[in-house]
């Protein structure tokens, strides 16, 4: 939506694997308080603070990338903006966080809360929306409906800041969390606008909710003929949208880190014939039964249910060997499977550049 590549590619690699290995050792942060000792505080803290870094390192990878920018400001790169601002305010205040004294006094008031929900909500969630406004079209093969969206986007913005930044305020004067009701009436008006904050919240989740729906129901109007509704610069806006059981007919060949940006430039040619039978792994439920019954001994494990933890450990183990049987593991799509699919393809797409032209 910058119209330009990634700056810094490499960088925001080195930055994402660095923080992928400085994440075992930042846990304790969470703990400060809990009489570990000078020593395992200090090294905790100190670790929070270096993560910080190559995190600023990924922002300003993504800042420099909009930078002289042709920006399209559609919904995902709005909740992606809406991101990143959110979530180097909660950085920002993890790292005052990080200093082991001023946890001490902050620990248990609302300003660890506002924390906590600065980077859940504004790190996790609003990059998930971002993901889903984005995604969307190529999993289900239609747009989601940007009016309701942008409805969705600001009341969930707005009502956000309004929600959790009164706590920042409140935290600072004091006020614990986990309590019901407070004496001092200069709590009041924080509370009331943090408490109207959480209601406009509460019309961005029903604006998102509305958006699906019409979505679902205007699909027609909405569809992706193309599978490229956003000029995307990587491979799954090369394929249909919803993709096909294969993926590519044909192996496709990189030149660039933008891959399909690069083809499109070049001037690529879709492959129209010779196409020979795709290899595909078979469909398996078994990552999600060993998933569950995996869950269902953790949680023995920790209730201490000691029957209920040998019953789901054997049938775990009893499982996992009986998958290992299984030699329906790949089968094959028939190359005239795959010619139907692409010729269907290839007359879609005539179909949408007629309708454009």
């Amino acid at each position: 939506f910058s119209g330009k590549k990634l700056f810094g590619y490499t960088s925001m690699v080195y930055a994402t694997v660095v923080i992928t290995i400085l994440s075992y050792l930042v846990w304790l942060h969470h703990f400060f308080t809990m009489g570990s000792g000078a020593s395992v505080n200090s090294f905790f803290g100190i670790t929070t603070m270096i993560i910080s870094i190559p995190t600023g390192a990924k922002l300003f990878n993504w800042l420099f990338t909009m930078y002289r920018g042709r920006i399209r400001f559609e919904l995902p790169m709005m909740w992606t903006v809406a991101f990143m601002l959110t979530f180097v305010i909660g950085g920002m205040t993890g790292v005052m966080l990080a200093v082991p004294p001023a946890d001490f006094v902050l620990h248990n008031s609302l300003f660890l809360i506002a924390h906590f929900h600065n980077v859940i909500i504004g790190g996790v969630l609003f990059g998930l929306f971002a993901a889903i406004n984005y995604w969307w079209p190529k999993a289900f093969g239609f747009k989601l409906e940007k009016k309701w969206g942008l409805v969705s986007f600001w009341c969930w913005v707005v009502g956000f800041w309004m929600a959790f930044m009164p706590l920042y305020v409140l935290g600072f004067m004091g006020v614990t969390r986990r309590m019901r009701v407070f004496d001092d009436p200069a709590y009041q008006i924080w509370f009331i606008i943090a408490g109207l904050g959480v209601a406009i919240i509460a019309v961005g989740i029903l604006a998102m909710l509305i958006q699906f729906a019409v979505s679902i129901i205007n699909r027609d109007k909405l569809r992706d003929e193309t599978g490229d509704p956003w000029q995307g610069r990587t491979l799954e806006w090369a394929t249909s949208s919803p993709p096909p059981d294969y993926n590519f007919a044909k192996t496709p060949i990189i030149h660039d880190g933008d891959a399909w940006w690069d083809m499109k430039a070049r001037g690529y040619q879709r492959p129209t014939g010779g196409f020979k039978a795709v290899h595909m792994p078979s469909n398996t439920g078994a990552g999600f039964i060993l998933s569950a019954l995996s869950l269902v001994l953790g949680f023995a494990l920790i209730w201490y249910i000691w029957w209920l933890a040998a019953a789901s450990f054997a049938a775990l183990i009893g499982y996992a060997i009986f998958h290992t049987f299984n030699y329906r593991r790949d089968y094959y799509i028939p190359a005239e499977t795959v010619q139907a699919t692409e010729d269907a393809r290839t007359q879609a797409l005539a179909a949408a550049a007629a309708t454009r032209g």
